[in-house]
């Protein structure tokens, strides 16, 4: 079993850039087994603490994924 660790910010502004890039690439396959597994549409938006964008979506364009989030009514989003 994994360690625990506390969640709170990383005030180290260093630590904090390298524990994005070492658990973005575990965070988007997760994205990607979930929209798999469940057959459901997975839009995922990062900005790096650098403020690079990086994207995920399982289909071929996340203007779609959004778009039908947006048609949805307000009772439905949440």
């Amino acid at each position: 079993m994994g360690r625990k660790i506390e969640m709170r910010k990383i005030e180290n502004t260093t630590r904090r850039q390298i524990t994005f890039s070492k658990r973005k690439s575990s965070l988007i396959r997760k994205a990607n087994e979930i929209s798999i597994l469940c057959d459901v549409d997975v839009a995922l938006l990062t900005y790096s603490p650098s403020g690079r964008l990086n994207k995920f979506c399982n289909r071929d364009r996340m203007e779609d994924v959004i778009k039908s989030y947006i048609n949805l009514s307000p009772a439905k989003r949440y």
